[in-house]
């Protein structure tokens, strides 16, 4: 009989050391059956330091309630913050597009001119293409 009462009070310290180290974060194992273990056999010493030493009062319920309500009206102050710049931004986008719309335009219009330009001078004589090109550059006779 002494022996299953040494056998039990060894028992219960070493559940008690475990469930210390476990509740002071020195038992997290990365391979998840030993955690299981070790926190299925800390689970009894918490739940024993849970009931004695049970710290929800209603200062610190009130304190955890006004601490979430700052941090929900914070989320919404950002959430404001970051509308504001995402309009911002987007109206930046829009106008690029815009711009960039209006240089498509330009630059087929370019186009368009260019290969007209390779047509008409292809219809053009030689006389003509002569007068066009002292018309641009001079007379490099008379110089």
């Amino acid at each position: 009989m002494k022996k299953w009462i040494i056998v039990v009070v060894v028992v219960l310290v070493g559940l008690i050391i475990i469930g210390v180290l476990y509740d002071a974060g020195y038992l997290n194992f990365k391979w998840s059956t030993l955690s299981m273990v070790f926190a299925a056999l800390a689970g009894p010493y918490m739940y024993i330091k849970n009931k004695l030493f049970n710290t929800n009062n209603v200062d610190t319920i009130n304190d955890m309630i006004r601490k979430a309500k700052d941090g929900l009206k914070n989320d919404e102050d950002h959430r404001a913050e970051y509308d504001e710049t995402i309009a911002t931004k987007e109206a930046q986008i829009s106008s690029l597009e815009s711009q960039v719309t209006v240089l498509d335009n330009k630059l087929k219009d370019i186009e368009t001119k260019s290969e007209n330009v390779h047509t008409e001078v292809r219809q053009m004589s030689s006389e003509e293409i002569a007068k066009a090109f002292e018309t641009l550059y001079g007379n490099e006779k008379d110089e």
